[in-house]
């Protein structure tokens, strides 16, 4: 089962309940997928592309803030899983969603956190954020 972990935390409340939630709507998809329910699948994909759309700017706007010396690349990160993400959802229009996406999107979530986000995390809390 699909769920956030205690090692994925930032010490940012914000940034963790949004994880938090990111990962929720990944357990949500999991279901989805094993029950084969594709209407519900092709809803919770669209929601998680417009919630990460939210969050990556949450968290561009906090590393800017900070003066995150890597926002660049970290930005072209999210830019690219935006891409892949948005190929994914349309792709799920048309068939069911397998899990092997569901398991590519929690393993590159799972593998973002814990270490291109927590790279950011020192800047945000030297400077309150």
């Amino acid at each position: 089962m699909i769920e956030w972990t205690p090692n994925l935390s930032t010490g940012v409340p914000a940034l963790d309940d949004q994880h938090k939630a990111i990962f929720q709507w990944l357990a949500e998809l999991e279901s989805a997928t094993a029950d084969q329910r594709t209407l519900f699948g092709v809803y919770v994909i669209t929601r998680l592309k417009h919630y990460m759309r939210e969050h990556f700017a949450a968290e561009e706007a906090m590393m800017k803030a900070a003066g995150y010396p890597d926002l660049v690349p970290h930005q072209a990160e999210h830019a690219e899983f935006r891409a892949r993400l948005e190929e994914l959802q349309l792709k799920s229009i048309g068939e069911d969603i397998s899990a092997d996406t569901v398991s590519f999107l929690n393993h590159w979530l799972t593998n973002h956190i814990a270490h291109t986000d927590m790279a950011y995390v020192p800047y945000l809390k030297r400077d309150g954020i």
